[in-house]
């Protein structure tokens, strides 16, 4: 149900179905906010990526790849 559909109609699930959905903007933002920092997250991630030399990247790679080689624990 789309709140479109909603504005014309009043049965009370509607109703109730959009007092939930309201009532959910707080947890919502807050879920925003922490995409947005883990976005932040990634990009700084990637940018001290691109500043590794060769070297130090395929020691990196290598150390992973050894990881899951092993698989889990």
């Amino acid at each position: 149900m789309t709140v479109q559909e909603t504005e014309t109609e009043t049965e009370p699930r509607d109703v109730e179905h959009l007092m939930d959905l309201a009532s959910t903007e707080m947890a919502t933002l807050d879920e925003l906010a922490a995409c947005v920092e883990r976005l932040h997250e990634v990009q700084r991630a990637k940018v001290a990526l691109s500043h590794l030399d060769s070297g130090e990247l395929r020691r990196a790679l290598d150390a992973r790849r050894m990881t899951f080689d092993r698989g889990p624990s």
